[in-house]
C-alpha cells in the first residue's frame, strides 16, 4: 500500500488557547504551528501548504466547521482534522469543543462551545477513502462509537474512519504548566518528526496510535483512545523518518556511525568511512543512481557560498591546477548532472566542510561531517574568473527547529502563521495572499499553456513561481509582478531553465531555441521585465545572484 496522494488530501488543524471564562493554553499554539509545519514537509507527508489550513482561536461555531466542510468537500483520498484545546461537556454529557468564549458552565456550553456532533457530520460526509480525526482536549474519549457503522452503513464503497483522542471518556487531558506542547500532541510530534525504528518505510496509522499509547502510559499520563472502522488503521500516512537512512538507496543518507560533526583527518579517512567515498572528487553520485550522495566544501571554487544552513554550491569543471577557472562548466558533466537529478528525485545530500572552506563554518583542521541537505536549485553564473558555472542551492534538512524569519527579510514576524505564510526556502517565507491574487487573476489557469487543473469537487488547482527566488543568493521581491500563474509542467521547466520568456513575452524553449507561446498577461496582474530578465539571465550565463538588479 503506497503513501496516500497529499494532492487529493486535506488537513484542517484548530487550537483554542485563549479563553474568556477557562485558563489559557499557550502550549495548543504551539500545537497547530508545528504539527502544520510537519505536515507539509516532504520527508513526512508532502502536504501542499494550500491544503493544510490551521485555524486559531475560531471566533464561533462557523468559524470551526466552515474550514472541515470545505476540506471535506475537496479531498478524496484523505480528510485529517485535529483539535487541540478545552474540551467541555454539557448538560447531557456530550462532548463539546472549546471556543474563546466557551464558559466554564455545563448548562451554557450548548451554545458557547461547538458540539461534536457538527464535527462529525462534516466529516462523515466527506468522499475521502480515509478520514481521521485527532482530539487533544479533557472527555475526548466520548468521540468514540460517534463514527460508528450506522454511519457506513448505507454506502457501498467502503471508506474508512479512524479516531485518535487523548484521554478517556470521564479523563482531563494534560497540558502541563511551561511545556512545548500538550502532552498527547507532543508524543504525536514525535513520532511524525523522528519515526519508529522498527518499523517500515511508512506509518500506518495503527503503528503512530500504538507508540503515542505506550509512551504515554510509561510516563504515567492518561492513556489515549483510538477507533478504527474499515482497516482505516492500516493507511500509511507519514514517512517513517527513522528509517530515512536505512531505506535510501546505497549511499545516500546518514552513515551508521558517523553522527553530525564526525571528524576525519583526511580525504582517506572520509573515503575508508564511506562518508565521501572519493579521494579527489568533491561530489559522489551518478545521475542514473538518483544522484549526489555528498559532496565536499573546502574552498576549491571562490565562487561558493556557505551562510551555515543554506550552500551555494558551485559545480565542477573548467579548473586548472591552480584551482583557477579556465573553460565553462558542463551540466553532463557526471557531477554536476547528479546535482541536477538530486533536485528531482529529494534525495538528501551528505555535506562535508574540510579545513580550507568558510573559516564561519568549518573545521580548524581535516574534514568534519554536517548533516544531510536537499539540493533546491541551480542556476548558471559568470563566475568570478569569467567563464560560465553552475551554481546549487542546498538547504540543511531541519527536523527539530520551528520556522523562522531571518531579521534581514521583509517578511520579519515574531511568529509565523502558517494559514498565511507558505515556506519557499529555509527560514523564508512567502505570503500566500500575494501568490492567491494572481491565481485569481489567471483563474488558475497557466500563464504559458492555459491549463486549469479541478478535482472532482470543481476546485480549481494552480502553482506559482518566483522568477527571482526570494531565498538567497537572489532575494526577490514578493510581490505579484515577480510571480507566474503556472501549471506543474511548467513550473518544474521554469526552475530547471528549460523555457525562459523574452522582453516580448514570448516563451522559448530553452532546448531548441524556438518560440511556443506568449505569457498570457491581464489587466489584473502584470509581470515585470527586470524579473523576466532575471529568470532568463540565470539560465543564459548573464545573471549573478545576489547583486541585485537587472541581470539582462
Amino acid at each position: 500500500m503506497s503513501q496516500p496522494d497529499p494532492k487529493k488530501s486535506r488537513a484542517v488543524l484548530i487550537g483554542t488557547a485563549e479563553y474568556e471564562h477557562m485558563h489559557p493554553l499557550p502550549a495548543v499554539t504551539r500545537n497547530v504551528r508545528t504539527l502544520g509545519q510537519e505536515l507539509i514537509r516532504h520527508e513526512v507527508w508532502g502536504l501542499p501548504p494550500q491544503h493544510c489550513t490551521v485555524l486559531e482561536n475560531p471566533a464561533d461555531i462557523r468559524a470551526m466547521v466552515a474550514p472541515i466542510q470545505q476540506a471535506a468537500d475537496e479531498a478524496s483520498e484523505v480528510l485529517l482534522v485535529y483539535f487541540a484545546g478545552h474540551g467541555v461537556l454539557d448538560q447531557n454529557s456530550d462532548l463539546h469543543l472549546g471556543l474563546p468564549g466557551t464558559a466554564d458552565e455545563p448548562a451554557h456550553n450548548y451554545y458557547t462551545a461547538v458540539p461534536y456532533d457538527h464535527i462529525r457530520t462534516a466529516v462523515r460526509t466527506s468522499r475521502a477513502q480515509c478520514r481521521i480525526v485527532i482530539l487533544d482536549c479533557c472527555f475526548s474519549g466520548r468521540a468514540i462509537d460517534t463514527m460508528g457503522p450506522s454511519d457506513l452503513s448505507a454506502q457501498t464503497n467502503i471508506e474508512g474512519s479512524y479516531t485518535i483522542t487523548s484521554a478517556p471518556p470521564n479523563s482531563f487531558s494534560l497540558a502541563p504548566e511551561g511545556a512545548e506542547f500538550t502532552a498527547f500532541t507532543q508524543e504525536l510530534i514525535e513520532v511524525v518528526r523522528n519515526g519508529i525504528a522498527d518499523a517500515g518505510t511508512l506509518l500506518t496509522m495503527d503503528q503512530v496510535f500504538e507508540r503515542i499509547h505506550d509512551e504515554m502510559q510509561a510516563k504515567g499520563r492518561p492513556r489515549p483512545w483510538c477507533q478504527d472502522r474499515n482497516d482505516a488503521g492500516r493507511v500509511r500516512l507519514f514517512k517513517n523518518r527513522a528509517r530515512t537512512s536505512l531505506e535510501a538507496p546505497p549511499g545516500y543518507g546518514e552513515i551508521p556511525g558517523y553522527g553530525i560533526g564526525s571528524l576525519f583527518k583526511s580525504r582517506r579517512e572520509l573515503h575508508e568511512a564511506k562518508v565521501h567515498r572519493p579521494t579527489q572528487a568533491g561530489i559522489c553520485g551518478r545521475h542514473a543512481n538518483g544522484g549526489a550522495e555528498s559532496i565536499v566544501l573546502s574552498g576549491g571554487y571562490p565562487d561558493d557560498e556557505d551562510h551555515g544552513d543554506v550552500i551555494v554550491y558551485t559545480g565542477h569543471g573548467g579548473q586548472d591546477s591552480n584551482h583557477r577557472q579556465i573553460r565553462d562548466q558542463d551540466p553532463t558533466h557526471p557531477g554536476n548532472a547528479a546535482l541536477l537529478a538530486s533536485i528531482t528525485t529529494r534525495y538528501p545530500v551528505r555535506v562535508i566542510r574540510g579545513a580550507k572552506g568558510d573559516k564561519e563554518h568549518s573545521p580548524e583542521a581535516g574534514y568534519r561531517y554536517d548533516g544531510l541537505y536537499t539540493v533546491e536549485r541551480y542556476w548558471n553564473a559568470i563566475g568570478i574568473d569569467g567563464f560560465r558555472i553552475l551554481q546549487f542551492r542546498l538547504e540543511k534538512l531541519d527536523q527539530v527547529d520551528s520556522p523562522t524569519v531571518p531579521t534581514d527579510s521583509p517578511l520579519q514576524r515574531p511568529g509565523i502563521d502558517l494559514y498565511r505564510w507558505e515556506p519557499v526556502g529555509r527560514g523564508v517565507y512567502g505570503d500566500r495572499r500575494v501568490a492567491q491574487d494572481v491565481m485569481q487573476a489567471h483563474n488558475y489557469e497557466c500563464q504559458i499553456c492555459g491549463t486549469a487543473l479541478q478535482t472532482p469537487a470543481g476546485f480549481r488547482f494552480a502553482q506559482t513561481l518566483h522568477l527571482q527566488g526570494l531565498p538567497r543568493p537572489h532575494r526577490g521581491p514578493d510581490i505579484s509582478e515577480n510571480i507566474l500563474c503556472v501549471c506543474p509542467t511548467h513550473r518544474v521547466q521554469l526552475e530547471l531553465g528549460m523555457v525562459t520568456i523574452d522582453d516580448s513575452l514570448t516563451v522559448i524553449d530553452e532546448v531548441t531555441g524556438k518560440p511556443f507561446a506568449d505569457l498570457s498577461v491581464n489587466a489584473k496582474h502584470s509581470v515585470g521585465l527586470e524579473y523576466v530578465r532575471y529568470h532568463r539571465g540565470l539560465y543564459r550565463g548573464s545573471a549573478r545572484p545576489g547583486q541585485g538588479g537587472s541581470p539582462a
